[in-house]
C-alpha cells in the first residue's frame, strides 16, 4: 500500500457490522475493496463458526456481542432482518457513539424508526442492496434520514460501491426501488425457470435449456448496459416483421405480460408498506 493510500485508509472511520449473514459478509467484502483496513472493521454475530469464517476471509475483528462491536465505532452497519431490528436497536442504543453514522440494509423500516430508537441527532442512511451485490453486480439505492448530510451519503456510497451500481433516491421512493431492484432478481429467476420449462416442452434437455436461458439473459443484460440503446430499441432489432420473435412477443402481450409484471411490483410495494407499519407499530 502506498503512503497516500495508507493515509487515506487511516482517515476512514472504524466500522461495526451487526449481523454476519450473507449481506453482512457482502458489505464487509465491499468495505475491504473500498480501502477499509481489516483492523478497522468488526463484525458482531452470534454464531462462532460464521464469525471465524469472516475473520479468516477478510482479516477483520469479530465479537459475539453487538455492544462490544458498536462501542467506539464511527459507522454502524445494521445487517439484520427487519423483525430483529427493534431488539438490536434497544441493545446497542447506549453504545452508539455521538455522531456515528448508522447505515441500515433492512427493508420496510423507515429512517424515523431508527432515529426514534437511537440517540437524538444520529445520522441514518437507508441502503437497499439486492442479492447480485454478492458478486459485485448489485443495484443499491441510498436514502438519507433527517440528520444525514452530503458527507454521510458520500461515505455510504464509497462503502457500497464495490457491490455494483449505487444510486441516490428520496426515502419515499424506497418501496418502488424494492419492487424494481430489491425483489427483481427473484422475478428474473422465475422467468428463467419458465423459459427453461418452455424449452423442455419443446424437446430440449433441461440442463441445456437452463444454460441457454441463463447465457442469453446474461448477454442481453450486458448488451443493454454497454450499447447505450433503450430496451425498446434493442427489442425492435430482434423483432423482424413476420418473424418468430415478434410472434412470441405478441403472444406474451396477449397473455398479459405487462400486467403480470406490474401486479408483482405493486404487491411488493404493498407488502413493504404493510411490513413497515406492522414492525413500527
Amino acid at each position: 500500500m502506498s503512503t497516500e493510500a495508507a493515509e487515506n485508509a487511516s482517515a476512514l472511520p472504524s466500522v461495526a457490522v451487526v449481523g454476519g449473514g450473507v449481506m453482512g459478509g457482502t458489505l464487509i467484502a465491499a468495505m475491504r475493496v473500498a480501502g477499509w483496513p481489516g483492523a478497522s472493521v468488526t463484525v458482531a454475530n452470534r454464531g462462532a463458526e460464521r464469525r471465524e469464517a469472516l475473520v479468516a476471509a477478510h482479516g477483520i475483528n469479530a465479537a459475539a456481542d453487538a455492544v462490544d462491536a458498536v462501542t467506539g465505532a464511527g459507522i454502524v452497519v445494521l445487517a439484520v432482518k427487519p423483525q430483529q431490528m427493534g431488539e438490536v436497536l434497544a441493545t446497542i442504543r447506549d453504545a452508539v457513539a455521538p455522531g456515528a453514522l448508522v447505515i441500515t440494509v433492512a427493508a420496510a423500516l423507515p429512517a424515523s424508526f431508527y432515529e426514534e430508537r437511537l440517540p437524538a441527532g444520529t445520522p441514518v442512511v437507508r441502503a437497499m442492496p439486492n442479492t447480485p451485490s454478492v458478486v459485485g453486480r448489485g443495484a443499491t439505492s441510498v436514502s438519507p434520514g433527517a440528520h444525514a448530510t452530503e458527507e454521510h451519503l458520500a461515505l455510504a456510497e464509497r462503502m457500497l460501491r464495490a457491490t455494483g451500481l449505487v444510486v441516490r433516491v428520496p426515502e419515499d421512493q424506497i418501496d418502488a426501488v424494492i419492487a424494481v431492484a430489491g425483489s427483481a432478481p427473484a422475478y428474473f429467476y422465475a422467468i428463467t425457470e419458465a423459459l427453461t420449462e418452455a424449452g423442455v416442452m419443446q424437446g430440449l434437455d433441461r440442463d441445456l435449456a437452463t444454460l441457454l436461458a441463463q447465457q442469453t439473459f446474461t448477454g442481453a443484460a450486458q448488451l443493454l448496459a454497454e450499447s447505450g440503446d433503450t430496451p425498446q430499441e434493442l427489442r425492435r432489432r430482434v423483432s423482424s416483421p413476420g418473424g418468430t420473435t415478434l410472434a412470441a412477443l405478441e403472444a406474451m402481450e396477449h397473455a398479459g405480460l405487462q400486467g403480470v409484471i406490474s401486479a408483482g411490483a405493486n404487491a411488493a410495494v404493498a407488502r413493504s408498506k404493510e411490513l413497515g407499519a406492522q414492525l413500527a407499530g
